[in-house]
């Protein structure tokens, strides 16, 4: 088991990426979401995603609760272009109850194109 409690790949136990900018008097990942961070050129990816606009073809429905840049651990994903070539379809949810996990993004500025694509605007 890696250290975001996956059994597998493909199962993630809960949650997803809420990006809300926002200041928050208590942290975030404090709160219980799960913190992930984008790959940069010094910290490779553990896992791929690909975020799809389907949720009905999704393996994972996230909700990005907001930023938790001061997070000490954070999974780091790698975003593919291509569904076939990821480990993990990933749904970005609207709000946190549609979600199966709430995440939040310890790197905001390195997401890439394709995250802000999925993103669900409010």
């Amino acid at each position: 088991m890696n250290r975001l409690g996956f059994l597998h790949p493909f199962a993630l136990d809960a949650g997803i990426l809420a990006l809300a900018l926002s200041v928050t008097p208590l942290a975030l990942w404090a709160q219980g979401a799960l913190p992930i961070q984008f790959e940069t050129l010094t910290t490779p990816g553990e896992f791929t995603i690909y975020f799809t606009d389907l949720q009905y073809s999704a393996d994972q429905v996230w909700f990005v609760s907001g930023s938790c840049e001061s997070a000490s651990e954070a999974a780091v994903i790698s975003v593919q272009d291509y569904a076939y070539s990821a480990d993990l379809t990933v749904f970005l949810a609207r709000y946190a109850f549609e979600a199966d996990q709430v995440v939040c993004v310890a790197n905001p500025g390195q997401a890439p194109q394709a995250f802000w694509d999925a993103y669900p605007q409010k």
